[in-house]
């Protein structure tokens, strides 16, 4: 049903100014597409493969704009976990207690985490910062973002560009 409500959002986007809203969208698209991306975009990312599938936007240029934009934001996230965990974890009892349950987690499923994360809407915020609290290694964790951002990225707009093809043309 998701997926239908923003084929709406789509539509009034069209009827109401055609011409100028694929001019905003050829100056404006791959930006906003990494800005949404940069937080929880799906929903943005689901429009965007549609469109590119109606041939108003590149899927290339679009799949490379969501992948950088969401994997800076889970960078982020992670730095900033990195940073203020420590000081987190000496004040909390309980913090402490899990810590080792959490590194144990880390160090078995780490890899598959943060690969699949991005996947789960709402634990995508999470995993950078258990990796992070945990003490996985940046570079690890870096390189895994940027793959799974790619990834994921590619899915989505591979899957509704299908449907841009068939929907919008």
């Amino acid at each position: 049903m998701q997926f239908a409500s923003h084929l709406n959002h789509c539509a009034l986007l069209f009827a109401f100014d055609e011409a100028s809203t694929l001019r905003l969208f050829a100056k404006y698209g791959y930006l906003a597409i990494a800005l949404a991306a940069f937080w929880e975009g799906e929903g943005l990312l689901i429009v965007a493969g549609t469109l590119c599938g109606a041939g108003y936007l590149d899927w290339r240029w679009t799949i490379i704009a969501a992948a950088i934009g969401g994997a800076a934001g889970d960078q982020i996230y992670f730095y900033i976990a990195h940073e203020r965990a420590a000081r987190l974890i000496s004040r909390s009892a309980r913090l402490r207690r899990w810590l080792p349950r959490v590194r144990a987690f880390v160090q078995r499923h780490g890899t598959w985490a943060v690969l699949l994360s991005r996947f789960a809407a709402g634990l995508r915020i999470t995993i950078p910062l258990v990796c992070a609290t945990a003490g996985m290694n940046p570079l690890k964790y870096s390189t895994l973002n940027l793959i799974s951002a790619f990834i994921w990225a590619s899915a989505w707009v591979g899957l509704t560009y299908q449907m841009g093809a068939h929907l919008l043309r």
